[in-house]
Order: structure tokens, then sequence, then C-alpha cells
């Protein structure tokens, strides 16, 4: 059967236990990258310092947010994928904008590694002494994928911007997805070890 002409409960179905991962996900974003989209624009704030740069890299990322939107679908609440991936959306802006303005923890956003929250946001230089441990705890992660990830995702990138999960994935060979749980696990990990030093 061809993916395009599986109902989206079929394909979230399919991410959420492998089957045909990529070719579901792919589907999902072309079918639903305008609800996407649309709800960063309406819910990501252009008023505060940084948010802009904040609705960009959500725009970049948004495979991988329809994806972990996909993972949390229950259609047993009896609930349109869409709709769900819309209010999903919605909180991640609305937290994301609540994490920028009130937030005391280190972030590990890639735009602004190693500066802690309580910056100011017009403050651009990045903290040195964390992102050397930032970087430390990558290279000394027993899974030599996390460093290789890591530096293809933020170091390498592409144009100045971050390297796209497709093109990260093929010299790995691995999914998108499995990428985005190692770099995931990695970051929970870090988040975690840089809370108990700071």
């Amino acid at each position: 059967m061809e993916i395009n002409s599986l109902s989206d409960n079929e394909l979230v179905c399919n991410l959420q236990v492998g089957v045909e991962p990529e070719q579901s996900l792919g589907e999902l974003v072309q079918r639903h990258s305008g609800i996407f989209i649309t709800m960063v624009n309406n819910y990501s704030p252009t008023s505060t310092s940084g948010i802009v740069s904040d609705r960009v890299d959500l725009l970049k990322d948004r495979n991988y947010y329809i994806y972990k939107a996909a993972l949390k679908y229950d259609d047993s609440r009896n609930t349109k994928f869409s709709t769900h991936l819309g209010n999903e959306t919605r909180w991640l802006c609305l937290n994301l904008y609540n994490k920028n303005k009130n937030s005391k923890e280190v972030h590990m956003d890639y735009a602004d590694i190693g500066k802690r929250s309580e910056d100011k946001p017009e403050d651009k230089k990045v903290d040195l002494e964390v992102l050397s441990k930032i970087m430390n705890l990558i290279n000394k992660d027993p899974d030599t994928r996390v460093s290789k990830i890591f530096k293809m995702r933020y170091i390498e990138g592409q144009r100045n911007n971050v390297m796209p999960w497709n093109k990260i994935c093929k010299p790995l060979k691995l999914s998108i997805q499995g990428c985005i749980n190692i770099h995931d696990k990695a970051i929970t990990k870090i988040k975690r070890e840089l809370k108990n030093e700071l």
C-alpha cells in the first residue's frame, strides 16, 4: 500500500512502532507543515528580544517537532492528529516564550549554547567555561555517535545554520529518529550534569 494513501492515524502508528518511519514522517510533514508553520507564526511573539530567532529555529526543525507530536499522539482521545499537532505546537511556542522570559536554568539550545538564561538577551557572549564543560561531556560520552551528531549538527552545519537531521543520519547509517533519540538523550544528560555543577 502506498504511504500517501494511509490515514494520519495509520502514519502515526507506523512512526510509533517503527514501520517505515522515514516515509511515514515525510508524509505527515507534507500534510501538516502548514498547520505547524501557522501555529509558530501565531504563537511566537516578536516583541521580545531573541524570540524572532527562536521562531526561525522552530521552523527549521519542524520535522523534528512533528515527529515528537506524532510520538505523543493518542487516537483513543478521539482528536484528529492535525488538532493534536496544533495544540502541541501552541504549547511548544508558549513554553519557549516563558522559558526565555522566566527560566533560571541553563539552556541547551544551539542558538545560545553555554549561555545562562539569567544573562541579558542583548549579551551575546558565550560563557566559555560552561561551553567547555558541555564539549567535555559530549566528547566523554561512551556512545561515540553523540560527538559525531553534535559536531555535524552544530559545528559543521550548513551555511551557518544547523545541519538537517536527514544529512546527519546518512553517514552514521541511522534513521532520523535514531539520531534524534541519541541527541535528546545526550542533551538530557548534559542538562542534568550542568545543573548539578552550577
